[in-house]
């Protein structure tokens, strides 16, 4: 797992691109979700939540921790991204008083 600020993005003419956070990479899918709920936890399914492909997340607004492997390893808040490894069991718990509010995206090599 790797966070950053936004504002730590390499510029570009028309603003910060996630290229310099994991060249060689496009969005395979993503969407935009709201949660209202203090407390709410993402991929709330039972057992591990992984995937093949890194996956990114970009907070709009709220705060939290994150969680990996089962383990609360640091926490997040508006302005930053959170890049999951290829394999990492991984969560976002909200813990702010303001509703979650993050883009996703899944990555995938560039061929």
């Amino acid at each position: 797992m790797r966070k950053l600020a936004v504002s730590e993005l390499a510029d570009h003419y028309r603003g910060p691109q996630f290229t310099s956070v994991l060249p060689g990479h496009v969005v395979q899918r993503g969407g935009f979700r709201v949660y209202a709920q203090p407390g709410f936890r993402t991929h709330d399914e039972p057992g591990r939540h992984v995937h093949s492909v890194p996956e990114v997340f970009v907070i709009i607004q709220g705060s939290g921790v994150i969680e990996i492997e089962g383990a609360e390893v640091d926490k997040f808040q508006s302005g930053e991204a959170v890049v999951f490894e290829p394999g990492e069991d991984h969560h976002l718990i909200s813990r702010g008083s303001e509703p979650l509010v993050f883009v996703w995206m899944h990555l995938e090599p560039v061929e």
